[in-house]
């Protein structure tokens, strides 16, 4: 039987708890050999948006996962400095692991416009989905009967969102408990988030 990997991009801005606990739990559920957090430079679909610097989104995952060998971080599409495509990422990994299985993470929305996305075959070809939500509108779409898509059943509910956390942030209130510590203290070190409208 191949090994599994797990690919989890996002912004990242900031990883939060949640993303922790959902990439755990996942991990366990689907036998997967290890995770590895791949924060994107700036999102696709999102070009025109701002997010915060690259190096401080890349240190806090660094804060949140050292010791822990079952997390990696790449910094693949970070040192792109421009959009990376998720077919570009899948064809990084799989020139990296060609004996291993590739599992994207991604979340229920997402997964419902995956065949919109660039290159969607190739990546579908190449790459299993795992759907990283349990709600009662997590189903598999009967027009992606076709697609490798799993469901996660264990993960729990978590409604923890970087935007609500930079906005507490800004608001000037104690993020204790929604990072881990390291991040926390590194946020307010480094005044990131405060000028947030």
């Amino acid at each position: 039987m191949k090994n599994r990997i797990g690919l989890f991009g996002g912004s990242f801005d900031p990883i939060h708890n949640a993303h922790l606990i959902i990439a755990s739990i996942i991990r366990q559920e689907f036998e997967l050999d290890k995770i590895i957090f791949i924060p994107n430079f700036v999102t696709p679909f999102k070009e025109n948006s701002s997010t915060s610097d690259i190096s401080h989104r890349i240190e806090m995952i660094k804060l949140s996962i050292t010791g822990n060998k079952e997390f990696e971080l790449s910094d693949f599409e970070a040192s792109h400095k421009r959009a990376v495509y998720t077919c570009e990422t899948v064809e990084h990994f799989k020139s990296l692991y060609p004996d291993h299985i590739l599992s994207l993470l991604i979340g229920y929305d997402a997964y419902k416009t995956i065949k919109k996305w660039k290159n969607s075959s190739y990546i579908l070809e190449n790459a299993e989905i795992i759907i990283a939500e349990r709600s009662e509108q997590a189903v598999i779409d009967p027009d992606h009967a076709d697609l490798r898509v799993m469901i996660s059943r264990k993960c729990p509910r978590m409604d923890i969102s970087s935007t609500a956390i930079r906005k507490m942030v800004a608001d000037n209130l104690n993020i204790k408990y929604l990072v881990n510590e390291k991040v926390r203290h590194y946020i307010i070190e480094k005044n990131i988030y405060t000028l947030e409208i």
